[in-house]
């Protein structure tokens, strides 16, 4: 299911100026508007329930029970923000604005474990050993977190490419991948048009794909062979990359676990960094 934000950017420029309302409204008061019924949401928009049951069919939702259900799921992502704005009341301490931050992290860390098949995990371990390159890519805020990957996956795979880091466009970094190959791409909303055209060329190319992104249904995932679910709180300026950094770092330790081989590599590694002559 798509999630909300990401619909209503899609479909927005094809709204009505009474849709464009409840557009608005929605942004603005998720919280409450997740709970209302098409009735109630009519009433305190000012809008009509036909205009109201209309809109969610333009977002594309089956009906309005669905259309519901994404708003309440909605909710989930924005909680991180939504938290934090109420520790900056002036009855809250800078120590307590903080904690609330770390609680919110350690939260949603937790739900990634909840999110993520084992057996997901173990596909792409088995799939990383197997590939002939990696490329790894985070579209914007995400852009650290392909950086942590791709410096751990550089220590224990052969060739490892992060695109963030060539100076480059991703699609011109990304030219030589083949058959064989893999993209992971870490994208949260809005996934822009750059990183869509980035996976469907990577798999016109017959690589693998795996993206790291809010849900199995985002656009993004559709596209696909593994996809991995990431919180991260309201994406943007107020989001944290403590979960999907969280996750990557859970990906390269079970990579490792049960390999002598990358253990060693690990090793040699934090030798090699503490070396001092």
């Amino acid at each position: 299911m798509k999630r909300i934000n990401e619909a209503i950017a899609e479909h927005y420029n094809s709204l009505t100026k009474g849709q464009r309302m409840l557009a608005t409204f929605i942004t603005e008061h998720c919280d409450k508007a997740a709970f209302l019924s098409s009735f109630e949401l009519a009433g305190i928009t000012g809008l009509s329930q036909s205009t109201v049951v209309r809109f969610s069919a333009a977002l594309g939702y089956k009906g309005y029970a669905e259309f519901q259900s994404a708003m309440q799921d909605e909710l989930k992502y924005r909680l991180s923000a939504l938290e934090k704005f109420e520790l900056m009341s002036d009855d809250a301490s800078d120590l307590d604005f903080l904690k609330g931050i770390a609680v919110t992290d350690a939260m949603n860390i937790k739900k990634n474990a909840g999110a993520n098949q084992l057996d997901a995990m173990r596909n792409l371990c088995t799939r990383l050993m197997l590939s002939s390159k990696v490329y790894v890519y985070g579209q914007e805020f995400a852009a650290p977190a392909a950086s942590y990957l791709a410096s751990y996956l550089q220590i224990l795979l052969h060739n490892v490419c992060c695109l963030n880091h060539t100076g480059m466009d991703p699609l011109t970094a990304v030219s030589g991948i083949e058959s064989g190959d893999m993209l992971i791409c870490i994208s949260f909303p809005l996934h822009r048009e750059t990183t869509k055209n980035l996976i469907g060329y990577c798999k016109n190319k017959e690589a693998c794909i795996v993206t790291i992104s809010e849900s199995a249904d985002s656009s993004i995932a559709q596209d696909a062979d593994v996809n991995l679910v990431s919180e991260c709180g309201d994406f943007g300026i107020n989001g944290s990359l403590a979960p999907v950094i969280s996750l990557c770092c859970g990906l390269i330790c079970l990579l490792a676990r049960n390999d002598e081989n990358a253990q060693k590599k690990l090793k040699s590694a934090a030798e090699a960094a503490a070396y001092q002559r």
